[in-house]
């Protein structure tokens, strides 16, 4: 179950890759089995690189998450200008350490690595087994550099 993709997070061809991902595991679909609520993703800070790439400096994706399902995404070049039930937002860098595994995605919420800027912090870590598999997921699709 290797997906990996050319694609460059947070790029549109690598949230729908990652959205494939999720689909495609079987752990993700047990863990988030009752979690009903669109997320926000947003990258901050973005390097040098990556600014040529996009208009704003804070591109995103939604993922329309359901029961453990991916049901949809859309790509944001700026993601401040979206809204969802779930926002959560990280500087790149903080992104990249959390998809390469050097730091858990709850572990970076407690630190504030991760910010919660919309939506209820009790059911983001009551589904933080969720969150671990939705990590795994996002390393199957690779494309992810600092």
């Amino acid at each position: 179950m290797n997906v990996v993709s050319s694609a460059r997070f947070p790029s549109p061809e690598w949230v729908e890759a990652y959205c494939r991902a999720l689909n495609e595991s079987p752990e993700y679909r047990r863990a988030g089995r009752g979690w009903v609520w669109p997320i926000l993703f947003i990258a901050t800070d973005l390097p040098e690189d990556h600014r040529s790439i996009y208009t704003s400096n804070n591109p995103g994706f939604l993922l329309d998450l359901y029961d453990g399902e991916c049901r949809g995404y859309r790509f944001f070049d700026d993601a401040l200008k979206a809204d969802a039930p779930f926002i959560i937002s990280a500087r790149f860098s903080d992104w990249v350490d959390i998809i390469l595994g050097k730091e858990s995605p709850v572990s970076a919420l407690i630190r504030r690595k991760l910010v919660l800027r919309k939506g209820d912090m009790a059911a983001v870590l009551r589904y933080a087994s969720a969150a671990i598999e939705m990590v795994k997921a996002a390393q199957r699709v690779g494309g992810v550099t600092s």
